[in-house]
């Protein structure tokens, strides 16, 4: 199962850059009934390295201004280290509830615009 999960959340990272981090957290926590805080750190470290892969692929396909690139990294690098510092204050059940609502909500919006 656990390389089922693996595969799965490689391909919808590649492809759409988003919700295989929900899908793993959800497969961390619920199946293999890892603690939240621990989920979503593997979560963090595993996409982490698919993301890497996928950027050699979208090198080929797709142009990249580098000085957007790298105002994105270093902007992402400072605000991961707050989250991760905030993360460890919130309790498991309102991180997964708040994890929850962003989810519903980008689902919500997504059907009413038409998945623009």
């Amino acid at each position: 199962m656990i390389y089922i999960v693996g595969f799965l959340v490689g391909i919808l990272n590649g492809l759409f850059a988003s919700g295989a981090g929900q899908i793993l957290v959800f497969y961390l926590i619920f199946i293999l009934k890892k603690e939240t805080h621990i989920a979503r750190t593997l979560s963090v470290a595993i996409l982490s390295l698919s993301s890497i892969f996928a950027i050699l692929g979208y090198i080929k396909i797709v142009n990249f201004d580098i000085k957007i690139v790298i105002s994105f990294i270093i902007i992402a690098i400072i605000t991961g280290f707050i989250g991760t510092k905030l993360m460890k204050k919130i309790p498991a059940n309102i991180l997964n509830l708040i994890s929850g609502i962003l989810i519903v909500s980008l689902t919500v919006y997504k059907m009413v615009s038409g998945g623009k």
